[in-house]
């Protein structure tokens, strides 16, 4: 299989509007000039993304044409693949009306609700296959596809190669001012479903148990003020680190230094129906991962065994949960390797490419 990428002008074309990178051709689509309307902007980033797509097949010659959510993609994708005759396959990662909810964009059930639920139903019912990231998202669009027949899950994926097993090298706690702490880790972004302040929330009950127990959260985002805030409120402004965004590497080393990942997301439209890439990188470097008990993260965490499970927005349920796991450093250790071998045989790349594979023949 070969493959050949567009992307949008929203990734930024740079100063070429072709690349070629580890042997795949990638088709830039153009920056937009100026600042444009609402509704103005997106239907002129959607046509000029179709005309790239368009501008990809003429001169790739492909057998069929894979676009991912939301519709802003799939729409130009679908128009595009229909213009030379060829086959779509529309990659469901979320529902774009409800994460739009979600992030207070719109209102459920407003006017521009509707409007992006059945621009996203036009690219369902028309692709030739549609398939989802887990099971608990396909159940949500089944009655929305062409036919159930064409309607497929492939899970998020890792690299396991690359999140491998290691050891933080020396002077990593250094770096962070972590010397001497146990670490409760957090890596991702900060959008309010993610459910950080249960985290804060819960370490200070946590410490008391676990004297050094300490919480460093990775990445950025809207909330990040909020939250220092909030730990400053609960009075665990010591027992927690932000190290905002941090160089690829040294996520690799903040996934090593901790003794326990936790993703305590709370329940909301995006988090009942998609499951978090982040969680998987974790699990492929054999790190034991504490999730909360939302339905989609049941697919990824089985208790006790590939991962531990709390009440999803209970930061008691979590104090109590995570005190028990870090008192026992041989059953981390088992769940860790658990969750690696997991990885190895259900969400490594070449696993989930023999899955596509065999979409795409049919």
């Amino acid at each position: 299989m070969r493959p050949a990428v567009v992307t949008s002008a929203q990734q930024g074309s740079g100063d070429a509007l072709k690349d070629e990178i580890g042997g795949v051709s990638y088709w830039r689509t153009r920056e937009l000039a100026g600042k444009r309307l609402p509704v103005v902007r997106e239907l002129s980033l959607m046509r000029a993304l179709e005309a790239r797509v368009e501008d990809a097949i003429r001169e790739f010659q492909p057998d069929l044409v894979h676009a991912h959510s939301p519709m802003l993609v799939g729409l130009p994708a679908l128009a595009a693949a229909r213009r030379f005759g060829l086959p779509l396959v529309y990659e469901v990662r979320d529902l774009w009306e409800n994460a739009s909810v979600d992030r207070g964009k719109f209102a459920e059930d407003s006017v521009p609700y509707k409007i992006a639920a059945g621009l996203e139903g036009i690219v369902y019912r028309y692709a030739d296959a549609t398939v989802t990231i887990c099971e608990s998202l396909k159940n949500a669009v089944a009655s929305r596809v062409r036919s159930a027949d064409a309607l497929y899950v492939v899970g998020n994926g890792v690299d396991s190669d690359k999140f491998s097993p290691r050891e933080a090298p020396p002077g990593a706690w250094e770096r962070f001012g972590l010397a001497g702490k146990r670490l409760i880790g957090y890596v991702g972004t900060f959008q309010p479903y993610e459910g950080l302040q249960t985290l804060i929330a819960a370490i200070g009950d946590i410490a008391r148990e676990i004297p050094d127990a300490h919480v460093v959260i990775t990445g950025a985002g809207g909330q990040e003020m909020e939250l220092k805030a909030f730990a400053r409120e609960r009075g665990v402004e010591s027992k927690v680190t932000f190290t905002g965004r941090v160089p690829h590497d040294e996520v690799f080393n903040i996934y090593a230094m901790a003794s326990l990942l936790v993703y305590p997301r709370i329940r909301t439209r995006t988090t009942e129906l998609t499951t978090p890439l982040k969680p998987l990188e974790a699990m492929s470097m054999a790190r034991p991962v504490m999730v909360s008990d939302v339905p989609a993260m049941g697919e990824l965490v089985r208790y006790g065994e590939t991962g531990f499970v709390f009440k999803a927005g209970d930061s008691a349920d979590l104090t109590r949960r995570c005190v028990e796991a870090l008192k026992d450093p041989a059953r981390l250790e088992q769940v860790g390797k658990n969750a690696r071998a997991w990885i190895l045989e259900e969400r490594q790349w070449p696993r989930l490419l023999s899955r596509y594979e065999a979409i795409y023949e049919k």
